[in-house]
């Protein structure tokens, strides 16, 4: 279940498998290369085995965006003229939406200059070729929640949750002594809830009082 009335659903779009396409111009070839990311370290480590891969290439140009709705973004022309080639790739992301991406467009220079419109061109250009042929997901950013009732308040409870928005698919329950509820929120959702959750008769089915997480989670739609 998506975002209710009046509530604006989050959503990006992410890589769900690496992807590679080859443009060639004026004999120089770009290696475009789109790989997921769940953070900046696993950007800069895609990175870093694209460049050992290319180690004879004249340029290795990455740009990358992590974490959804804040994203952090880098981008780098990697020796070639300033605004050519980072700045590019990071606006062909942006443009499709895409977030948890890390792009890098290697360059190995056949002789001829292209001039700083012509470098403008064939980055975009290879940056937005591999995007067209990548596979993609959608995904929401998901609070985490945990909840801790008894086994006579389950069926309450799981109707709170189910009232409020919460998709079923993403409550995990963990059975002992009481009943523990693991939970994804959307986060277009969470504030509703917490403040139900602060109501007396949900209170009233809960041993412990909610304990959100503090970060965000991309999940794809089930």
């Amino acid at each position: 279940m998506g975002a209710g009335p009046g509530q604006l659903a989050l959503t990006c779009l992410r890589p769900a498998a690496p992807a590679v396409f080859t443009l060639k111009e004026k004999r120089s070839e770009f290696i475009a290369a789109l790989h997921p990311a769940n953070t900046a370290a696993d950007a800069r480590s895609a990175f870093d085995l694209i460049r050992a891969e290319h180690r004879q290439a004249t340029h290795n140009c990455p740009a990358w965006r992590v974490g959804f709705p804040e994203a952090e973004e880098f981008a780098s022309d990697d020796g070639e003229p300033s605004g050519t080639a980072g700045r590019p790739i990071l606006g062909e992301l942006q443009k499709a939406g895409l977030c948890n991406a890390v792009l890098v467009v290697t360059r190995y220079f056949g002789g001829v200059k292209l001039g700083v419109r012509g470098l403008i061109d064939a980055y975009s250009a290879a940056a937005a070729g591999v995007i067209e042929r990548a596979q993609t997901e959608t995904v929401r950013p998901f609070l985490p929640l945990r909840l801790s009732c008894s086994y006579e308040s389950l069926a309450s409870l799981n109707r709170l949750l189910r009232s409020s928005g919460v998709d079923e698919n993403r409550v995990r329950a963990e059975y002992g002594g009481t009943i523990t509820l693991n939970a994804l929120v959307e986060l277009s959702l969470a504030p509703q809830l917490r403040e139900r959750l602060s109501g007396y008769e949900s209170r009233a089915l809960m041993l412990d009082p909610p304990q959100w997480g503090s970060e965000t989670i991309l999940a794809a739609d089930v």
